[in-house]
């Protein structure tokens, strides 16, 4: 088997990640990066493709006829042409849940950023503000998460993880599922566990945070937009960390320039890597990290392995993870 990696280098920091993995399967290229405009070339004689953000689209598959795989280093799929890859019958494999706690720990880092104000009191302290006053505690604002609602955007792996720890810091969590609230079962083994289905609407007037945790689909795409802000608190916090496209950023800026919201964290922008141009370099109480929740090392030597198995399960005609 012929197989290329295309972008290595959006997945190791100092070459901390071990590619080997791989070697058992075939004849392994790795690239560190490739250009959109290279990757025809790139692929064009393979039988297996590993990527990660690399666009696996029409007009560049079209030139890979011996391709029977693509391996995905994410969970999501969007950069992928699904109905190209059915009719050719490739198989798509991805990597479910290999971040889930990692992606958890973000969300409340970017919760405790702002509730806990840790980077201001840090600045404080080292600019010599605790040398030159007069008060023992020289305090800011901060709030308290116990008693605050939390209002759960999608309800896969990520976001009862989510819910889980909103439990221990005595939350209240609302959560917002179109599958979950067909389930009454689930539905109500959660309630016991202090977690409530609603709808839309409904979490978005009560929640003090709300975070998405949804697929980019074409439903989710831009559903957040004016509509949606103008329907949360005015003093609350919008964090996304899924994808850029649920989110209309032109829609965000105002929301917050405006004081229609109070807070945004994001760890996606609609276009990676960002550009100069970026709109939300212009908005106000804004904290953004470049799609970097997933990264942590632990979580990144799980996805490889995750991969791998993937692969290998495809090969021995058992395959696992395939996108529909």
């Amino acid at each position: 088997m012929k197989i290329v990696i295309l972008d290595a280098e959006t997945l190791t920091i100092n070459n901390d990640i071990d590619f080997s993995i791989f070697d058992q399967y075939g004849d392994v290229t790795i690239y560190p990066f490739t250009k959109d405009e290279e990757i025809p070339e790139r692929i064009k004689d393979v039988d297996i493709i590993l990527c990660n953000k690399s666009p696996m689209n029409r007009e560049n598959l079209c030139h890979a006829k011996d391709l029977k795989y693509i391996g995905l280093f994410a969970t999501g799929y969007n950069n992928v042409d699904l109905e190209y890859t059915k009719e050719r019958n490739i198989t798509v494999c991805n990597a479910g849940s290999y971040s889930t706690d990692a992606v958890t720990q973000h969300v409340f880092a970017l919760i405790l950023h702002y509730y806990n104000t840790i980077f201001r009191y840090d600045n404080f302290v080292k600019e010599e503000g605790w040398i030159h006053t007069n008060k023992f505690s020289p305090f800011m604002e901060m709030k308290e998460l116990y008693g605050k609602t939390i209002g759960i955007i999608g309800y896969g792996s990520i976001g009862r993880k989510v819910a889980q720890v909103a439990n221990a810091f005595g939350m209240n969590v609302l959560a917002y599922s179109r599958s979950a609230l067909k389930q009454t079962d689930r539905t109500t083994k959660e309630l016991k566990e202090s977690i409530q289905f609603v709808d839309i609407d409904t979490l978005l007037e009560n929640s003090d945070i709300v975070t998405v945790h949804c697929p980019l689909n074409k439903d989710s795409e831009k559903m957040c937009n004016m509509a949606f802000f103008k329907k949360m608190k005015k003093d609350s916090l919008f964090i996304n960390t899924s994808r850029g496209g649920v989110v209309n950023e032109g829609d965000l800026l105002e929301a917050l320039n405006n004081n229609i919201i109070r807070w945004a964290a994001l760890d996606v922008i609609d276009r990676e890597p960002m550009t100069s141009d970026c709109q939300l370099l212009k908005a106000k109480n804004i904290i953004i990290t470049p799609h970097a929740a997933w990264a942590p090392v632990e979580t990144r030597t799980r996805l490889i392995k995750i991969v791998s198995e993937n692969l290998k399960k495809w090969l021995a005609g058992t395959p696992i993870n395939v996108i529909e």
